[in-house]
């Protein structure tokens, strides 16, 4: 089933279950691809690929969100575990990331791929990792990686 049939059924279960937290997430989502695909120059179809990169992009800004509410503490309270609850939600949709050891693994090859041990090559390194396994690692995890492996 695609994402947006998912998306779909979730707001139609939410809406009858009376779950507002669960329809304010999909109306959320909704209200992204609309931005997405009426910005000027958009010239694409609605698939999952698109779906998937929205998704992503609003579950790394609600994890922002979450760092800044949880320095704010206690007052913060209510939003802290709105955000909590919508990253879970959103897990369901995001592909799994890899573990420290695999990514570990990828970033060796790639350093090899790369000709060797060279510092300056960091950029090339982590672009090949990133490029290669897309929505498969964290991209802070890939960084902090690359720079253990090339020092």
């Amino acid at each position: 089933m695609s994402i947006q049939q998912t998306l779909n059924d979730q707001l139609k279960a939410a809406m009858r279950a009376r779950d507002k937290r669960t329809l304010n997430l999909v109306r959320m989502l909704k209200s992204k691809m609309t931005e997405t695909t009426t910005t000027k120059g958009f010239s694409g179809e609605v698939d999952d690929a698109l779906w998937l990169s929205v998704i992503t992009a609003y579950h790394k800004q609600q994890k922002k969100a979450l760092e800044q509410y949880e320095a704010i503490g206690e007052a913060a309270a209510e939003h802290i575990d709105e955000i909590k609850f919508e990253l879970g939600a959103l897990e369901q949709f995001l592909p799994k990331q890899a573990d420290e050891a695999t990514t570990r693994q990828w970033v060796a090859e790639a350093v090899e791929g790369a000709g060797g041990k060279d510092s300056a090559k960091l950029g090339a390194v982590m672009g090949a990792v990133m490029k290669a396994h897309k929505g498969e690692v964290d991209a802070s995890l890939v960084r902090q990686l690359v720079a253990e492996a090339l020092a």
